[in-house]
């Protein structure tokens, strides 16, 4: 139980990448030729969408809990456990977004149709807010992790960033350019979380450093 609450946090965060690297490339294409509402239409219909978001929205719940844990365990240093407490809150909430999103699929006909479709639309909403401010968030944590980190884990931080600049930018940028193919940027915003989920949980946190003692002194 002990090595649970002490690393369990590190399973978490490798489970949230691997199912992340496994629902993310299953999310139906867009090519922006169509309005969102279309793109969104023939999105929701494929059959891919439930279990690709499924596994998707299992992994961000595991990445909550996986960034709950880590302010738990206090393995990370003190500079360090208020940017996850606070990066844990926004995943937390960024959790409703990723269901509002599975749920999309429940107003695949009435997008098709013109009519009024509360949950997809909500999942817009949503996501207009939420993506850029998790996006963000994740660039935080991977900032304030290269800052503590050494040699090659530096590495790890900086594909932090990419995925939250990308995650951030990925909905605006929809929002703004509709019948752009922006599918890219959502491939580039899993595959980074998830290799930033996972290597992050392999690597774990950085060792604490313990003070040397200093030797006494022969006297004589």
């Amino acid at each position: 139980m002990s090595l649970f609450r002490t690393h369990g946090w590190r399973l978490l965060l490798v489970a949230s990448g691997v199912l992340l690297a496994a629902g993310g490339p299953m999310h139906p294409a867009a090519d922006g030729s169509d309005t969102l509402r279309q793109e969104l239409a023939t999105m929701t219909a494929d059959e891919q969408w439930v279990p690709g978001h499924t596994l998707v929205a299992v992994s961000t719940v595991l990445l909550a809990l996986g960034l709950w844990a880590a302010v738990r365990s206090r393995a990370w240093p003190a500079s360090i456990q208020r940017t996850l407490t606070i990066v844990a809150v926004i995943v937390s909430i960024y959790v409703i977004e990723t269901l509002f999103h599975l749920a999309a699929v429940v107003d695949s006909e009435e997008l098709a149709h013109g009519h009024a479709a509360p949950v997809a639309m909500t999942h817009i909403g949503l996501a207009t807010v939420l993506y850029p401010v998790t996006g963000w968030a994740i660039v935080l944590l991977a900032w304030s992790f290269g800052r503590v980190w050494t040699g090659w884990r530096r590495g790890i931080a900086l594909v932090g960033v990419v995925a939250g600049l990308a995650h951030a930018f990925s909905v605006p940028l929809t929002i703004l350019f509709p019948r752009a193919e922006l599918s890219p940027v959502f491939a580039v915003a899993g595959i980074a979380l998830a290799l930033f989920s996972l290597a992050t949980g392999l690597a774990g946190a950085p060792g604490r450093r313990t003070a040397s003692v200093p030797e006494p002194a022969l006297v004589g």
